[in-house]
């Protein structure tokens, strides 16, 4: 057994000014510049023309999660601002949550708190204040109704403006379906109908999982080495469709975004643990991608043996992954990679270096050169990884 590889943190960073930051989408969305790396080096397109570099019949997977407004401004009795971020679901019906204080000294034990809206009201109060648990209550219908009514698009902390209705649209994807994240999977911003007919028509085949991303993707990596930060967990859904399509192949596949590529490359971990018997609840640790364990299985053996249990579950599994990739992580499934610019010493852009290689710099300097605008709303890229998958 390993563990995850004590890379220095600072390998990871280049300077990136905030005239670089993009503060807001390209219109329309497809009109974003395209960085393409591959065997034959870079180029330089927009991702309106993606179809033509990607190879007929080949399989890309889509992260279908949707962003919820999850951000509320809240006033005590005193009328002081508090801010609630909800950031997991505790129940079904939504009505608890583990959620991000601000200004938390000014909500007491015992406080309700309200928002009054076109005739409506939404309450919280602490369900546990020790654990940041919260309680919600609205007049609504449901829960979701009034989360949907009263809450904010929770962009980025480094998007610093004001955030407009326009956003609710703009931080959405055309894949979104289901409710539950509180960060957009961004590579998925630069899809528009037009350009999915396209690939449709070129033959590739759509295929979607559900990884809903949380404020955790923008933790600031204050260690100084990759083994000392504390990763984020993700609640995810994958059915059977998506691993009978990864069963139906023989090479590694396109992943539309990191969320995407971090399920994906999570699912032969948990088929390893079946293996193993330890699958005693769905999660994948951060460091079971370095334990030696897991990757005595191929990855066909792996997948096979998650279809089974998915098929005794009723044709779904849920659970949760905290997979962490850097330098030295074996990529299993994907072959390429549709992603946006990341932030510097971020675990997002360890996770590039993983899958291309020291290339990382070369790329990056070049997408500073060109012009191509960063992070969230930024420009994209299509990357091939630099192992060929076969599986």
């Amino acid at each position: 057994m390993t563990g995850i590889p004590p890379i220095a943190v600072d390998q990871f960073d280049y300077a990136l000014s905030d005239d670089r930051i993009a503060y807001e989408p390209a219109s329309p969305r497809d009109s974003a510049k395209l960085l393409v790396y591959n065997q034959e080096g870079l180029t330089h397109s927009r991702f309106s023309e993606l179809d033509q570099f990607l190879d007929f019949n080949q399989l890309f997977v889509v992260n279908n999660t949707k962003v919820i407004p999850a951000r509320f401004w809240f006033t005590n009795d005193k009328g002081q601002e508090i801010q609630v971020f909800l950031l997991n679901p505790l129940n079904s019906d939504w009505t608890h949550w583990h959620a991000m204080i601000g200004n938390r000294r000014k909500f007491r034990e015992g406080d309700v708190l309200r928002i009054s809206q076109n005739g409506h009201t939404l309450s919280v109060q602490w369900a546990d204040r020790e654990k940041n648990h919260v309680e919600l209550i609205s007049d609504l219908d449901s829960i979701p109704e009034a989360i949907e009514h009263f809450g904010e698009v929770p962009l980025p902390p480094y998007i610093e403006r004001q955030i407009s209705d326009k956003d609710k649209l703009d931080y959405q994807a055309i894949f979104a379906q289901k409710d539950g994240a509180v960060a957009a999977p961004t590579a998925s911003l630069h899809f528009t109908e037009e350009l999915q007919l396209r690939l449709d028509q070129r033959g590739l085949q759509k295929r979607e999982l559900t990884l809903h991303v949380g404020a955790g993707t923008f933790k600031p990596v204050t260690a100084t080495t990759a083994d000392e930060h504390e990763m984020h967990a993700e609640r995810f859904e994958i059915g059977l469709d998506l691993i009978d399509s990864l069963l139906n192949q023989s090479y590694g596949v396109t992943a539309v975004g990191t969320t995407a590529c971090r399920l994906l490359e999570s699912l032969p971990i948990l088929g390893a643990k079946i293996l193993l018997n330890e699958l005693d609840e769905v999660f994948v640790s951060a460091s079971d991608s370095y334990d030696l364990r897991y990757l005595q299985f191929s990855t066909r053996e792996s997948l096979e043996a998650l279809r089974q249990e998915i098929a005794k579950r009723g044709g779904e599994l849920h659970g949760e992954t905290q997979i962490f990739m850097v330098p030295g992580f074996e990529f299993r499934l994907t072959q390429s990679l549709i992603t946006n610019f990341h932030q510097p010493k971020s675990t997002l852009l360890m996770l590039i270096s993983a899958f291309v290689g020291d290339v990382w710099t070369d790329i990056y300097k070049a997408a500073l050169s060109e012009g191509y605008r960063f992070l969230s709303y930024g420009d994209g890229s299509l990357l091939r990884g630099k192992n060929n998958i076969k599986f």
